[in-house]
């Protein structure tokens, strides 16, 4: 395991500046708990399932083999499940018998260290699980026991997976991630935490999606979006709503078409691109129903122009497998793949020597600007900064 950080000294420097939801200034009076009277009780603090390398995979085994396995095919490793998100339990053991006042668990990533979340626990806690981590990031994690003056404290730090999509996980809704966190062409990375593709945020027909209200707050205080685009159009499959489920977030409609029937639209595509390119709008979160097919097809798009590898641009659309939507096989001759085929066919019918190019090249065609495109990638490139 990598050599944690001193959790203390980033507080120290900190929390002047930070004031954190449920959590209490410590006292810097710090001492230790009288040890066990139990010798065979140790202290300690773990990660649940976490791999050999102190990596940590926060979607489901089935997802984890497929996108492990060489040439695999989707259909291999399917499962009923209604997400792939999975929760990483942090457990611990301070070795005492005598309950604290309370716990504060405390995390933060190597990405923003000054980003410092922490809640208050109740003495009884025993576990704080977590969701929402950023891929191929390091985290570090406290947890400190606190009895009137006495406290101790027990940390740990570990990896997130840089295999497959960053996943999300926001209550009432389906099939959410993240499109950052892919390896380019240009030996860049595509930002986390800007772009975001996803389900149904109302119900509409068999399935049950329903934003909850714990679910809108991850949303609007975790992923923080700004524009909500709705690829369905204005209809009765949106529900004709006329405003975002999410507060303060802008509606926009926009009706696609899937797969090669998406090249029939070009000024509906056209228009979602000058939406990509305005930095104003983000974070953005865009889906249709089951975020799977018209949705996967935009978001291939995205990904092909900024550079994205084709494993992980077929990996990214066939990992709805994983959804309460259903299987999403790229092969010819399933069911999608025939027209995931022929989307593919009609992509690479454009000029260039890349797919990235090829995919330029036909929004050039169908009038997204130059600039626009620039500006899409300088965005999820971070040459542009939305703040």
């Amino acid at each position: 395991m990598r050599k944690i950080l001193s959790f203390f000294l980033c507080l120290a420097l900190l929390i002047s500046a930070i004031t954190f939801v449920g959590c209490n200034k410590q006292n810097d009076n710090i001492s230790d708990i009288p040890p066990s009277q139990d010798p065979q009780v140790k202290t300690s603090f773990m990660v649940w399932d976490m791999r050999p390398g102190d990596i940590v995979i926060p979607y489901v085994d089935n997802a984890w083999q497929y996108l492990n396995a060489e040439d695999a095919n989707v259909a291999d490793y399917v499962a009923s499940m209604k997400n792939p998100t999975k929760r990483i339990p942090l457990t611990w053991d301070f070795g005492v018998e005598e309950l604290p006042d309370k716990y504060i668990f405390s995390y933060y990533s190597s990405k923003d260290p000054s980003d410092v979340i922490s809640v208050t626990l109740d003495k009884d806690a025993r576990s704080y699980d977590l969701y929402n981590l950023y891929k191929d990031t390091e985290y570090f994690c406290s947890v400190t026991y606190i009895k009137g003056d006495i406290q101790k404290t027990l940390e740990v730090g570990f990896d997130t997976t840089d295999i497959g999509p960053r996943v999300m996980s926001v209550d009432g809704i389906y099939n959410v991630r993240d499109l950052g966190g892919y390896a380019t062409e240009s030996g860049k990375e595509t930002i986390q935490g800007l772009l975001y593709r996803g389900g149904a945020l109302t119900p509409y027909g068999k399935y049950d999606s329903q934003l909850s209200e714990k679910g809108e707050k991850v949303m609007r205080e975790v992923m923080g979006i700004k524009t909500d685009i709705d690829v369905r159009g204005k209809g009765e499959e949106s529900g004709n709503i006329t405003e975002s489920p999410i507060t303060d977030a802008k509606l926009e409609y926009v009706k696609l078409i899937a797969y090669d029937e998406i090249f029939t639209v070009p000024e509906n595509v056209r228009y979602v691109f000058s939406l990509l390119a305005d930095k104003n709008n983000y974070p953005i979160y865009f889906h249709c129903t089951g975020g799977a097919d018209r949705t996967g097809t935009l978001a291939f798009l995205i990904n092909a122009l900024l550079g994205v590898s084709l494993e992980d641009l077929i990996h990214d659309y066939e990992f709805t497998t994983f959804s309460v939507y259903g299987e999403r096989n790229s092969a010819s001759g399933t069911k999608y793949g025939t027209k995931f085929q022929k989307f593919l066919t009609a992509l690479n019918s454009y000029e260039g020597a890349t797919l990235a190019q090829k995919t330029e090249s036909y929004l050039l065609s169908i009038g997204v600007t130059k600039q626009e495109i620039n500006n899409v990638k300088g965005i999820m490139l971070g040459e542009i900064s939305i703040n």
